[in-house]
């Protein structure tokens, strides 16, 4: 009896000091949904809501990027999102994700570009009585969105960077 006590006890000294993984090189087990429940359970479990806040914003982008490439219904975009987390690092997914982040803000900076050359367009070519108000409300509109759009492409691709010089450094 007391010698299972005390393995019981050793094993417990010795879980206690197993080097336990940083956040970034924990492997992302995303197999379906309910393994990647558990799993994202299991590091609000480890870690703060505030180390996980950006691996959490690279899964959602992961979710919107299949949108991107029409996948269309939500679980559809879940099953993707999965397939491309599975089995990578938590770090190497949340690269993937803010790099998707970072296209998404391109993207919709080039339409919103469109649409506002579109209204610069008919705000040249209205004449005397120049373009209606409407049209003048959607130009100052595109490009408030437009500055903002750039603003968070520009603040993700140097949250990229220091990501990227992160990793750099622990290699």
């Amino acid at each position: 009896m007391l010698r299972g006590f005390l393995v019981i006890v050793l094993l417990g000294v010795l879980a206690s000091c197993a080097k336990k993984k940083d956040l970034p090189e924990i492997i992302v087990t995303a197999a379906d949904v309910s393994e990647f429940s558990r799993f994202r359970s299991e590091l609000g479990d480890q870690f703060p809501g505030d180390q996980l806040q950006v691996f959490d914003t690279a899964v959602q982008e992961l979710r919107l990027d299949a949108m991107n490439r029409d996948v269309v219904t939500p679980e559809a975009r879940e099953v993707d999102m999965l397939a491309v987390a599975n089995g990578k690092s938590v770090h190497a997914v949340t690269l993937l994700g803010w790099q998707a982040r970072h296209a998404r803000f391109l993207r919709e900076t080039a339409m919103i570009n469109s649409m506002l050359e579109h209204d610069l367009k008919v705000q040249r070519n209205a004449g005397d009585n120049g373009p209606s108000a409407t049209v003048l409300a959607r130009i100052a509109s595109a490009k408030n969105v437009i500055a903002q759009l750039q603003a968070n492409a520009a603040e993700t691709e140097r949250r990229l960077n220091e990501m990227s010089s992160i990793a750099n450094q622990k290699k």
